[in-house]
């Protein structure tokens, strides 16, 4: 299975709750979660967290995460020295 979870716009702590619940909804059954950022133009600290997080989850409970990346997005990881 397949699942998909677009964030887009303001991705910041404010607007995280309805993806964590996503996120954890995907992981409980879908083998592969893919999360795109792609329309994403303003990320913080508790998102890139949040997606860190769910990284680590889905290798433990043997799931695959795909993040595929807005630029706003890449560059902070970038300026952060994450590599997602």
């Amino acid at each position: 299975m397949f699942g998909i979870i677009t964030l887009k716009g303001d991705c910041t702590i404010g607007h995280l709750s309805e993806c964590m619940t996503s996120l954890k909804d995907s992981f409980s059954k879908d083998g592969v979660v893919l999360v795109d950022t792609a329309e994403v133009t303003k990320i913080d600290i508790a998102a890139i967290q949040m997606l860190i997080a769910a990284q680590k989850e889905s290798l433990k409970n043997g799931r695959e995460l795909i993040l595929r990346k807005s630029d706003t997005v890449k560059r902070l990881l970038k300026s952060m020295g994450i590599e997602l």
